[in-house]
């Protein structure tokens, strides 16, 4: 894509020389050594658009690598030629492109690319693919923090720990609480105890590296947070506590004891100076309701911890409106426009000139990947993908003399680096173009 403003192939140019940092990245550990190239190319966000097109077809054959890619080429064709123009598409074909030099996806390419797939359980190839993106630091939710407190974890290169917080609030259940803390080798018996161990382990997360709290329970809950009292959590928690056979049932029978631990958890961040992202919007995979999941919903939060700085995820997509008026109005929010950029580009370049217009530019960080280690190609085109956006939307201000080239790019600069490494106090050295 691009733009046909006149200042267009400057700026771009100057873009590609901007150093990145990924506000979200899923890449827990090495990945395996790829032996199909199917997979190595189809990320999960494509799969999601090729199920949306062949509603009806086993699109689980496309992924079945004991069968051979002529058994599941068909199934595969059929689904790409009614998907390959989203943004998800334009990442497939960005990333065989550039990597395979392949124009398109076909039996061929595939057969082709079979003998030569990159191998991202090599350290070296993971950093000669982020170094071609301009990556420099991956802020990395894995799912998992015991390994951070106990100082065992792994992580791939240039990698920063994301706090996952949606277990230590989901619990339903005794099991569940005394599992959440298992590393620090201790029994569980009270709502202070439980409280007190989880910011033990913050604590001791921070220690190891982390550089933020992620909480993406909008998958499964409103993010509407209440702010029940003490009394109703314990009681939730006494009750689970009394009988280790007893279960909560969720969201709902949660709500009360999952609410109030969130509000604790928010003033822990507060008092360690760790941000909290937060999953807004659209979802991963289909099937899925929106409704619960808009930035919106978070605005009983945002008021009442004003000292926590929060980082709103994925453009809020399809609800840009609500997401602005959050960021222009709470001085405590950033926007993520983390997985926004291939979600939906043009969406996603409306809504950086909108931001521009309507709220202090510093507060946009324009690039998060929000994929695993085996997809490091799809990062690298996404990457492409996002500064192509920053580019047309910019180019088209300059056009209209809204602000000059210069300004345009001290504007990007922030997007894609200086306003993340400032937020998350990264403190990455690196020099304009």
């Amino acid at each position: 894509m691009r733009s046909n403003a006149k200042c267009y192939d400057d700026l771009r140019a100057y873009l590609a020389g901007v150093p990145l940092i990924d506000c979200h990245d899923h890449s827990a550990q090495l990945a395996a050594k790829p032996t199909d190239p199917i997979r190595a190319v189809i990320d999960w966000y494509m799969q999601a658009d090729l199920e949306s097109a062949v509603q009806n077809l086993d699109v689980g054959l496309i992924f079945d690598a004991a069968k051979p890619l002529e058994e599941r080429w068909p199934v595969l064709e059929k689904a790409w030629k009614r998907s390959k123009y989203s943004g998800y598409g334009v990442v497939v074909r960005r990333a065989i492109q550039h990597f395979y030099g392949e124009d398109d996806l076909s039996l061929a390419a595939l057969q082709r690319m079979q003998g030569r797939l990159l191998d991202f359980s090599d350290p070296a190839n993971i950093e000669a693919v982020l170094d071609q993106a301009g990556i420099r630091v991956r802020i990395a939710d894995v799912w998992m923090n015991a390994g951070a407190i106990d100082g065992t974890l792994q992580l791939p290169p240039r990698s920063r720990l994301a706090i996952s917080l949606p277990a230590y609030h989901a619990v339903k259940c005794y099991e569940e609480v005394q599992q959440n803390v298992a590393v620090l080798k201790r029994t569980i018996t009270s709502l202070d105890e439980y409280v007190e161990a989880c910011r033990e382990s913050f604590v001791r997360c921070q220690q190891f590296g982390a550089v933020c709290f992620k909480d993406q329970s909008a998958y499964t809950r409103s993010i509407e947070f209440g702010n029940p009292t003490r009394a109703e959590a314990e009681t939730a928690f006494n009750w689970i506590m009394a009988d280790p056979r007893r279960s909560l049932s969720y969201p709902d029978g949660n709500k009360p004891l999952g609410d109030y631990l969130f509000h604790q958890f928010m003033r822990m961040a507060r008092d360690l100076h760790l941000p909290v992202q937060l999953h807004t919007g659209h979802m991963a995979r289909n099937w899925n309701s929106i409704v619960k999941t808009n930035a919106i919903g978070l605005t009983s939060l945002l008021e009442l911890h004003r000292e926590t700085r929060f980082d709103l995820f994925h453009g809020n997509w399809p609800y840009s409106g609500e997401l602005l008026f959050l960021g222009k109005n709470y001085p405590n929010v950033a926007l993520d426009f983390c997985w926004a950029n291939m979600v939906d580009p043009i969406y996603t370049q409306q809504m950086f000139q909108q931001a521009i217009a309507c709220m202090p530019h510093s507060k946009i960080h324009g690039y998060g990947s929000d994929l695993d280690g085996g997809t490091l190609c799809s990062a690298w085109a996404h990457a492409d993908l996002a500064r192509d956006n920053m580019a047309i939307a910019l180019a088209s201000l300059v056009e209209m003399e809204y602000f000059g080239l210069e300004d345009a790019k001290e504007i990007a600069w922030g997007w894609l680096f200086g306003n993340a490494n400032d937020f998350f106090r990264l403190g990455i050295a690196a020099e304009k173009p």
